[in-house]
């Protein structure tokens, strides 16, 4: 009987709070103008420009470069600027391709010139439904589903057990939700090594094996003459890389020796670049594992998950390395495991970014030290010694919707003192639903390596139609 007043407190409570869930207002990913986005060095060149037409999804923007090797599409103003760095690689490459050794042995080889990689698209609007989605997986509504994730040794040594037992069956984490196959759908061939290359018999499995060895080496003495990244996605970059990889291998030459020998290209593309990873173009991939997980084992304390993020998950070489170097500067206290757990499901580099941009964001704040890391749903977060909270966003453009709507309100990020760290730009509406749920808000916060990102008197109020 005492307690009545207070159950009806909290029923009103709960209808009020349930009222203004079903009023929150919400707004679908913009079409914006690409000034609006980035500055002006990255919308046009003498040999590139950026179609003014960009739609936001997944919290990114998708531009397309009409270059003269065709239109190159980027997933974010991050992929932009390196693409954009990537274009003067790829006219040295392309020069090579045409003359001294290189010409010579591609003849020879009887060089075919195929189909084009990248799809005309004279309209970016009309192919909307075919953008990829950013980053919206980190901050859907189906966090709910990621933040159950096994954390016992005994669930872990399960995990490990199923991975042993079947391959093709990745273990549940914060990223995996309706990611299993259909059971009518493709599956694995029952005899792999009858699909490999190992598989051939005779001498030819000796003479395959070490042209791959070699067409690694020179790939990689390429990219490091050009500086630019080995494990890039740009694919029509890793097509001619390939080709005058092969044509070194099959002329017996130096590539390194003789992309030098073709003037102006090589000192131009690093100067021009300017992010260089010195240290992953100086190693194998063997070597950068090996590095990487003694460097992860002295930051995290479960193996299994470890051997995870170097064997899963959208991370290249390049992108791993960047990654332990992040995790090396913060030294949390806590939640190493975590974010490896998180970042061995992801899919593909724009996701992988994200977590590195995320890291490198709480690293610019100057009371991070002896903080702790932790995962909030499928994104990570940062709570300092006072009880700070620090939520880390690397998007290129915020707008209010269900997910996030969700994504804020789970008890994990309730704190008295809160931040959220946004690279890019928010809407208004999404700057007024944070400012109302406690949070401050710092936009365009700089980062090392961050893209340039439109100033904020450049930025336009309006949207595409």
């Amino acid at each position: 009987m005492f307690f009545r007043p207070a159950k009806l407190a909290c029923a009103a409570l709960l209808v009020a709070c349930a009222s203004a869930h079903a009023s929150e207002t919400y707004e679908p990913e913009p079409v914006l103008t690409a000034p609006m986005l980035v500055q002006a060095p990255l919308l046009s060149g003498p040999d590139f420009r950026v179609v003014p037409e960009v739609a936001v999804r997944g919290y990114m923007a998708n531009f397309l470069i009409d270059t003269q090797f065709g239109p190159i599409h980027a997933a974010s103003v991050e992929m932009l600027a390196i693409r954009i760095a990537e274009l003067p690689a790829m006219e040295a490459l392309d020069r090579a391709s045409r003359s001294g050794a290189f010409a010579i042995a591609l003849t020879a080889r009887a060089k075919k010139t195929g189909t084009a990689i990248v799809n005309v698209v004279t309209h970016p609007i009309d192919t909307i439904t075919g953008l990829p989605e950013g980053v919206a997986r980190y901050l859907s509504a189906q966090w709910d589903k990621w933040s159950g994730r096994a954390r016992s040794l005994s669930d872990r040594s399960q995990r490990e057990f199923e991975n042993r037992g079947n391959p093709y069956r990745a273990p549940p984490g914060p990223m995996t939700a309706l990611r299993d196959a259909p059971a009518d759908g493709p599956q694995p061939p029952a005899d792999l090594k009858n699909h490999a290359w190992y598989a051939r018999a005779g001498g030819e499995v000796a003479r395959e094996g070490k042209r791959y060895l070699q067409y690694n080496s020179q790939r990689r003495a390429l990219a490091k003459v050009l500086g630019v990244d080995p494990n890039s996605s740009n694919p029509v970059l890793n097509q001619e890389l390939d080709t005058l990889a092969w044509a070194a291998v099959w002329g017996n030459f130096s590539a390194e020796a003789a992309l030098g020998q073709i003037g102006g290209s090589a000192a131009t593309a690093i100067g021009d670049s300017g992010k260089l990873n010195q240290y992953v173009l100086s190693k194998t991939p063997g070597q950068l594992r090996e590095s990487n997980e003694k460097r992860l084992q002295a930051l995290c304390s479960d193996e299994t998950v470890i051997r995870g993020f170097l064997h899963r998950g959208g991370f290249t070489d390049t992108l791993r390395t960047a990654l332990v170097l992040e995790l090396e500067k913060l030294a949390p206290k806590s939640g190493c495991n975590g974010l490896l757990e998180l970042a061995a499901k992801t899919h593909g580099e724009v996701e992988a970014r994200y977590l590195v941009n995320a890291l490198k964001l709480i690293a610019q704040q100057p009371d991070r030290k002896a903080g702790e890391l932790f995962t909030a749903g499928a994104a990570i977060a940062w709570r300092t010694p006072a009880g700070k909270l620090i939520l880390p966003l690397p998007v290129d453009y915020l707008s209010w919707n269900a997910d996030l709507h969700a994504f804020f309100d789970q008890p994990s990020l309730r704190a008295a003192n809160k931040v959220v760290l946004i690279s890019g730009e928010a809407s208004m509406l999404a700057q007024r639903a944070l400012t109302a749920r406690g949070w401050s808000i710092l936009l365009r916060v700089p980062y090392a390596g961050a893209p340039a990102y439109a100033r904020f008197g450049e930025f336009a109020s309006g949207k595409l139609e």
